[in-house]
């Protein structure tokens, strides 16, 4: 009963409009205030230990260290070396430097709002002047976004290692090759959609000196975009050689792209470093704010059984743990659609890694898949941020590019169906560097 009043009011308040933090916080104590077993919780103190956690101070350093990569013109520079390595010799070639570009900048920032941001002020113009439709860039610039949280560094990842006490480098690892699968699968779309709309563009819009070999030009945007190569091996090389936390690692990255915006680029300047600081401190608190409100919904739901009235449920279903994982699965690309990926995950992230351990699965295995999913709602409509992100640069209503996205969404919910079946594909690599 307490379950079902909890997320009747919980979504009734987001009906009505309410921002998701608060929603979730006044639902979450609403049911301590009718629930006798819960008159001594104190939910200050439950805000807090939800926010205090030295693992989530990496939070704001991924955040500010994307930022100032941003403002220090780091993106230009991977979109200019995905152009030169691919924009130029396929059919819609800058739908794979939208891609390539996403994947590049996804070791340097952990935030998907972030990626999505920056890749689509530059490349969704770009494509739109080249003649793509405007539906069509923003799905690929919408749904090449959620790579930002699989290839590490991964503020998502952080936040479910910290949630469930799993190995936030093992995590880093177990999404590499999933965010490469992500990639293939985006481009293999963009390839199709693009053929059958009539794209056969070559050239990308992005100048280059004609009288220039190209291996001259290859070298000066491997330069160019070398911070962005070398922060991801920093960042990785840190936390799973045992040299640094993630916390740590994200003051790293944040080191290097104040060295390479001040001294090797000069193109950061103190009041731009003061204007990127005030936007991290906006985004932090933001992420702060749900991350505490969401503890105590997750508490709520620990405390009423959340899980075993989940797996009691799905047992009237069916007995197998690979139905369970695929319903559950279901479950989070549903609650996608009215929920933020941020939110889904802390709300659920410990109810739902307490029936894998269950079920069987592999942590690490099943946590990436999680993470999978509950990203691909950051492209469904009507709250999917990536998608609004990109209508929003586009200029376009979202209805015109729900049909589009929605074959590009199917591409990824294929790749997370393959990997519930092929476990090795995400645990490899921590078994191979960690000895799993």
């Amino acid at each position: 009963m307490m379950i079902a009043i909890l997320f009747l009011c919980f979504f009734g308040l987001l009906v009505l409009g309410m921002p998701i933090a608060f929603a979730i916080a006044v639902s979450s104590m609403l049911i301590i205030a009718i629930d006798p077993t819960l008159i001594a919780y104190i939910v200050t103190s439950k805000f807090f230990a939800g926010i205090d956690s030295f693992t989530l101070l990496a939070i704001p350093f991924f955040i500010f260290a994307g930022e100032l990569c941003t403002a220090s013109g780091l993106t230009a520079r991977i979109v200019k070396l995905a152009d030169v390595l691919v924009g130029r010799f396929f059919r819609v070639g800058l739908a794979y430097v939208n891609v390539l570009s996403s994947m590049i900048f996804a070791g340097v920032s952990g935030s998907i709002t972030a990626d999505s941001a920056a890749m689509g002020s530059l490349l969704i113009p770009s494509m739109k002047k080249a003649g793509y439709d405007a539906d069509y860039a923003v799905a690929v610039t919408a749904t090449s976004g959620t790579i930002g949280a699989l290839i590490p560094p991964s503020i998502l990842m952080v936040l479910y290692g910290s949630l469930t006490n799993l190995s936030v480098g093992q995590l880093f690892l177990g999404g590499m090759i999933p965010g490469i699968l992500f990639g293939l699968a985006l481009i293999t779309v963009s390839y199709i959609v693009g053929r059958v709309r009539g794209y056969d563009f070559r050239v990308s819009d992005f100048s280059r000196p004609d009288d220039q070999p190209y291996w001259k030009e290859l070298l000066l945007a491997v330069r160019g975009a070398s911070i962005a190569l070398i922060i991801p091996l920093i960042i990785v090389g840190g936390i799973v050689g045992g040299f640094a936390t993630p916390t740590e690692a994200g003051v790293l990255a944040v080191a290097c792209a104040l060295v390479a915006g001040l001294f090797f680029y000069r193109t950061l300047t103190w009041g731009n470093i003061y204007d990127v600081a005030y936007r991290t401190a906006i985004l932090t608190a933001v992420v702060m704010a749900i991350i505490g409100f969401s503890t105590l919904f997750s508490d709520i739901l620990t405390r009423n059984d959340f899980q075993n009235w989940l797996l009691g449920n799905l047992a009237l279903i069916s007995d197998n743990r690979f139905v369970y994982f695929a319903l559950i699965l279901l479950l989070l690309f549903v609650l996608g659609f009215v929920l933020d990926v941020t939110a889904m995950l802390i709300m659920f992230g410990a109810p739902l890694a307490a029936i894998g351990v269950s079920l069987g699965f592999d942590p690490i295995h099943y946590g990436v898949i999680i993470v999978m999913v509950s990203l691909i709602g950051a492209c469904t409509p009507p709250v999917g941020t990536l998608l609004l992100i990109g209508c929003s640069i586009a200029d376009i209503p979202l209805t015109r590019a729900i049909g589009t996205v929605s074959w590009f969404v199917g591409a990824l919910l294929l790749v997370c169906l393959f990997l519930m079946f092929v476990p090795e594909a995400i645990t490899w690599l921590p078994s191979l560097v960690f000895g799993r």
